[in-house]
């Protein structure tokens, strides 16, 4: 890797990591889950019923929990549905976890979306000094090739860095194997909607189409 594109930054597990090296780092990382499970329509009585019941199921699973919290419509009246970042130890596991959840259970989602992931930092939740405003989970599929991605992770890591307050952890999504890098799905706390929609637009991957395909700004709220 070139002085003139540095990628990762000092401080960062990955910094200096490239290449198998870089895949071999993420192959023998635990595996982590982003999972997201979106209700049919007219289910908010019935989330509310259950809610007290996810929150214990959640809290049954201890640390590795790294999130869980709920989608929202941009004005916040309406639940969208449930997302749980977990420390899981394979696929099978993670469709377990969704299985034997009560709202699964219940039958109240249209859609769930399991995806492999990474924590960058190790970062969860549970250890984010909220500010009292808004959250937002912000992910996307790759759709540029490995050089495009190459060419601007150095200026994508620094941008992150610059919002390293406000990110209440992130990391990027994998291949079912882990080794490489497919997407994105972070967690941030943000003024506004206007105020994520900024900071995805002038984010260096997704501001030269890096992620052109299915990218998303979702209201979030933390479980309680």
């Amino acid at each position: 890797m070139s002085n003139d594109n540095p990628g990762y930054l000092p401080g960062d597990p990955r910094f200096g990591l490239q290449g198998e090296a870089l895949k071999d780092y993420y192959r023998n990382k635990a595996a982590q889950w982003a999972i997201y499970c979106w209700d049919k329509p007219g289910m908010a009585d019935k989330r509310r019923a259950l809610l007290a019941e996810q929150k214990a199921y959640v809290a049954g699973f201890g640390e590795r929990v790294i999130g869980y919290g709920h989608f929202l419509s941009d004005d916040g009246r309406d639940t969208l549905g449930t997302s749980f970042f977990m420390q899981l130890d394979d696929r099978a596991a993670a469709d377990a976890f969704v299985a034997s959840e009560p709202l699964s259970k219940a039958g109240l989602y249209r859609a769930v979306e399991i995806h492999r992931w990474s924590n960058s930092f190790q970062k969860r939740a549970a250890d984010y000094r909220r500010k009292g405003m808004q959250q937002f989970l912000c992910t996307g599929p790759k759709t540029g090739t490995p050089e495009f991605f190459r060419a601007h992770l150095h200026a994508h890591e620094s941008y992150f860095k610059s919002y390293a307050d406000s990110f209440i952890f992130r990391g990027p999504i994998r291949s079912a194997d882990g080794a490489d890098n497919i997407g994105t799905a972070l967690l941030l706390e943000l003024p506004d909607r206007a105020a994520a929609d900024k900071f995805w637009n002038e984010e260096p991957f997704a501001k030269n189409g890096g992620y052109a395909r299915d990218a998303r700004i979702v209201r979030w709220a933390f479980g309680e």
